[in-house]
């Protein structure tokens, strides 16, 4: 549960509810997000780390090809994020908005 606890408020603060995204969409609300889930053989391993996505917003309000711009470890925990990115749900604003950037971090402390 403490694990969960840590990839949530990870996505929780990446999606600028608490702390700005690092890109533009400072002006495109977050309606619906997921977390990752922290992947068994790096929580068996006690592996923690992080992964940086770019991706398009629609403007519908629907993720467009994200893509893994940095990872730690790499290979690690890449799949989760974008597995959850499917998830990610933005206000309609009728325009495209490029080069959302969001960090997730996979860590035990809580």
């Amino acid at each position: 549960m403490k694990v969960l606890k840590s990839v949530l408020m990870a996505a929780v603060v990446s999606s600028g509810f608490i702390a700005a995204p690092l890109a533009v969409a400072q002006d495109r609300e977050v309606v619906q997000t997921a977390a990752p889930e922290y992947p068994r053989g790096a929580e068996r391993r006690s592996l923690e780390g992080h992964v940086v996505v770019r991706y398009n917003v629609s403007p519908d309000g629907e993720v467009l090809d994200p893509e893994v711009v940095e990872a730690t470890p790499s290979g690690v925990f890449e799949r989760s994020v974008l597995r959850a990115l499917e998830g990610w749900r933005y206000a309609a604003t009728g325009e495209v908005t490029a080069g959302v950037e969001q960090r997730f971090d996979f860590s035990f402390d809580g």
